[in-house]
């Protein structure tokens, strides 16, 4: 049976590995995946692809060929200006295969580079065979070096074939796919940054323990949380390193998914209550307000669990446009959030700055200096990324994409998020005076004199008996303490 012409081209794009073991069949015939060298990521196994033929309602078998991407040039040879691919009758009347290699895929081992003229052989291994019974080929193809490796099968038989296979891309270091593998090693190292943050974050909050805020002992909840849920992520990595793709990891695989989604909109949630003044501007929100934050926090939820699920099941090589239909609910809802954070952020900025509360307006400022890098460089590293990949061929971004595609697709928003909640936090931290910024009111002053604070709020909160100005007596050659500028303008 002849191939389409244009089969590479749809290698380029369709029914990509999304974990070790892949199956195969008439309906998605084709198959790829990125694979690492025994030397370039050590292992206890030497890396290779195996065939196993599951099924087949035809006696004809099935061709198969295995081959790294880069070498598709190799496959199929030009007759009467025609692409052939298998060994049949009229190839071999032609010459270019004999009786031994018929039904196999026809392989050119020499191809002449039509940009420098100069031969070029294939720089891996290229196997082909053609298979009849079920079972496991018996043969495998050993994979010397890094790449991106493709397995096609294809029926010699003109009718319509029914087939099913499974094609195990077995690396040296375990189950892990290729494009996944760097996540075991990053997201362990990002659990320890979220410890090491955790822990200088508690260590103020036990040195302030008598003067922390609400606002506070969230955020030190929530820092245990963040470190909690890396340690899950770690750990799934790892099992599904070591037991691969089965019905336990994907449970637990949900598991993490609600972690996940847990962890963005309390993340918005928090944002945006700080961004309306909670904690510090004011002791409290209006419950309207509340319920409305809330609500949006939780459908900002349901959209984060579904998209996290399907981002996890879809192939890490894929392009496919699937994982649209939940990325727009939860690209509806975060734009939801980041306006609605922006526009209250500017609404707190303007009351302060009114009141002349300068040490309260410097704290917000430094967090929507934050947000707005955090939003810088998301974007810079989109199209960073996006440039990278205009100035590669089809050819080079099949090649080259599967080894970068989670560090811009996964690991370097939650890199930004780190930055952003650890900034957010340390911004709000317990300190000498935090107390008493949510409790008081500065008086309105220049910002010369910005460490001048009323603290009648607080002297209230303890009691009439520590109001002892009144007790205070003062002998006859003695006068009473003047006031400063700032008390007497407060009288007034």
């Amino acid at each position: 049976m002849l191939l389409n012409s244009t089969i590479c081209a749809l290698w380029l794009w369709i029914s990509l590995v999304c974990a070790n073991k892949v199956a195969l069949s008439n309906k998605d015939n084709q198959v790829c995946s990125g694979m690492y060298s025994k030397e370039d990521w050590g292992g206890k196994v030497d890396p290779f692809i195996s065939f196993n033929l599951k099924g087949i309602n035809n006696e004809e078998g099935l061709s198969v060929v295995v081959f790294d991407f880069k070498d598709y040039q190799h496959i199929g040879i030009e007759i009467d200006s025609q692409k052939h691919y298998i060994c049949d009758d009229y190839a071999i009347s032609q010459g270019v295969c004999n009786e031994t290699h018929r039904n196999e895929f026809l392989v050119q081992k020499l191809i002449v580079d039509p940009t420098t003229g100069a031969n070029e052989t294939a720089s891996s291994q290229i196997m082909t065979f053609y298979q009849k019974d079920t079972g496991m080929h018996d043969q495998r193809y050993s994979v010397k070096s890094t790449g991106y490796y493709c397995v096609v099968a294809s029926s010699v038989s003109e009718e319509s074939v029914s087939f099913s296979a499974l094609v195990n891309f077995r690396n040296a270091y375990g189950q892990l796919p290729g494009a996944e593998i760097n996540n075991l090693p990053l997201y362990g190292l990002l659990t320890i940054f979220y410890l090491v943050a955790m822990a200088l974050y508690s260590f103020a909050f036990w040195k302030h323990k008598n003067e922390v805020l609400p606002l506070q002992k969230y955020l030190l909840a929530f820092f245990l949380f963040l470190t909690v849920e890396q340690i899950f992520i770690w750990a799934y990595y790892d099992i599904k390193n070591e037991k691969g793709n089965t019905a336990g990891t994907k449970v637990y695989m949900v598991f993490v998914s609600i972690l996940t989604a847990g962890k963005i909109s309390f993340s918005f949630f928090l944002l945006l209550v700080i961004a309306l003044g909670y904690g510090v501007v004011y002791p409290k929100l209006n419950k309207k307000l509340m319920r409305r934050c809330q609500v949006l926090a939780i459908v900002n939820f349901a959209a984060s669990v579904a998209y996290l699920i399907q981002s996890y099941l879809t192939n890490p090589e894929s392009v496919t446009l699937w994982p649209l239909a939940t990325l727009l609910p939860l690209g509806i809802t975060m734009l939801g959030f980041y306006f609605w954070i922006l526009r209250s952020m500017s609404q707190t900025l303007r009351y302060l700055q009114e009141q002349r509360q300068v040490v309260k307006l410097k704290m917000y400022k430094r967090l929507l200096s934050t947000i707005y890098f955090s939003l810088f460089v998301l974007f810079a590293g989109i199209v960073i990324s996006s440039f990278v990949f205009l100035g590669m061929n089809n050819i080079e971004m099949v090649e080259q994409h599967w080894r970068t595609r989670f560090f811009f697709v996964e690991f370097w928003p939650s890199l930004v998020y780190y930055f952003v909640f650890v900034t957010t936090a340390f911004i709000w931290r317990p300190t000498d005076t935090s107390y008493m910024l949510a409790c008081s009111q500065q008086l309105p002053t220049d910002p010369e004199n910005v460490a001048d604070f009323d603290l009648d709020d607080l002297q209230s909160l303890e009691g009439p008996s520590n109001h002892i100005d009144d007790d205070l007596n003062f002998s006859d050659d003695e006068e009473p303490p003047r006031r400063n500028s700032n008390e007497q303008r407060h009288d007034k």
